[in-house]
């Protein structure tokens, strides 16, 4: 329900913006002919010997309600014709931009008859009233046509954009549904060890359990989230390894102010954490410290996670944690961030760098 409703608010913000973006151009578009009618008029000499003189007023009043015309043309017809007919022929959309320029010459000869602003021309004399009409008419498509052509071309873009981003949209979709069964069969299979165990310490491991689920349901829908939220999530997670693993597992935590605020990737750093512990700490016999550090540099975060581990005791998996990770990070950060591994001395060190964007709120 509430990701319904989360998508329609998207949705509706997303067109309120094209919209905006769309009337900003016209009216700038409108405002630049305008200026240019204006300086044309304004350094026209006045002809006080015509039979019609050229009240300056008055063609710039003609000329601002034929260029309202012509966009209320483009935007009720063509723009119209354009939503409504995504896929049609050029000789059908021909006649929708004549039809333009028709209506478009018939309302600036009106206006320039009822202003009386019209005067006589050497062209009309030459050529006549009808071909100074097919003139203003091959003017007026000319323009509809480069109308059209701009118009398309921004659209072609956006939709190009808005294709790539949903895209990217339904990958990441896609890896945060495989990393939740990941996490959860990993959850379970650890209280599961437990109640045989402890059944004091199991529930108390299902209550940590279902905050972290609490917070994996509330934020299913965001690829990213703040470094310092995601801290305080992998918190509970420490807790039911503690609860666990006891005094083997040691935390130590270097967190700069500053990087806490970095946009990461959801459950990214609650995937490392998971990870060092269960293929490294807890398969030791006196287990280890898990280091966490986190700092940034030259606009970049960088975070490292260290842990011991012995290679002959980590078992083989799937490896979706670390993969997964690596292909968020990359459709997040636009191919920006890195996931490096290294091992030395049994000790395993896992570096995430991404671009540094603090986080409104994190």
């Amino acid at each position: 329900m509430n990701k319904g409703k989360h998508y329609q608010a998207d949705k509706m913000s997303e067109s309120i913006k094209n919209n905006l973006a769309y009337y900003l151009c016209q009216l700038i578009g409108f405002a630049i002919i305008m200026v240019f009618t204006a300086i044309g008029v304004l350094s026209m000499p006045g002809h006080a010997d015509e039979v019609m003189p050229l009240p300056i007023a008055k063609e710039i009043i003609r000329s601002f309600l034929s260029y309202s015309v012509t966009v209320l043309l483009s935007h009720y017809l063509l723009r119209s014709y354009h939503k409504h007919s995504p896929s049609t022929t050029f000789l059908a959309y021909f006649k929708v931009i004549l039809q333009c320029a028709v209506i478009a010459t018939t309302v600036d000869k009106c206006l320039s008859l009822l202003l009386q602003t019209h005067t006589p021309d050497f062209f009309i004399y030459q050529h006549g009233l009808l071909v100074e009409l097919a003139s203003l008419v091959l003017f007026n498509i000319i323009f509809f046509m480069l109308w059209s052509l701009i118009y398309l071309t921004i659209t072609s873009i956006r939709d190009r954009r808005k294709l790539a981003e949903q895209l990217k949209n339904q990958q990441l979709a896609s890896l945060m549904n495989q990393i939740n069964p990941h996490f959860l069969f990993n959850s379970l299979n650890t209280i599961r060890g437990m109640i045989f165990e402890d059944e004091d310490k199991a529930a108390e491991l299902v209550t940590q359990l279902s905050t972290l689920f609490r917070y994996n349901l509330s934020t299913d829908t965001k690829a990213h989230t703040s470094l310092g939220k995601e801290l305080a999530v992998c918190q509970h997670y420490l807790a039911i390894e503690d609860i666990r693993l006891g005094e083997r597992l040691r935390i130590e935590l270097n967190n700069s102010d500053e990087s806490l605020l970095a946009k990461i990737p959801t459950m990214g750093l609650l995937t490392l954490v998971e990870n060092a512990i269960k293929h490294g700490i807890a398969n030791l016999k006196d287990g280890g410290t898990l280091t966490l550090n986190s700092q940034v540099k030259a606009e970049q975060l960088i975070i490292d996670v260290i842990n011991p581990y012995q290679s002959d005791l980590i078992k083989s998996g799937t490896k979706v944690g670390l993969k997964n990770l690596t292909q968020r990070i990359g459709l997040i950060f636009s191919g920006q961030g890195s996931l490096k591994q290294t091992t030395d001395n049994n000790i395993f060190h896992v570096t995430m760098t991404l671009p540094y964007e603090p986080v409104k709120n994190g």
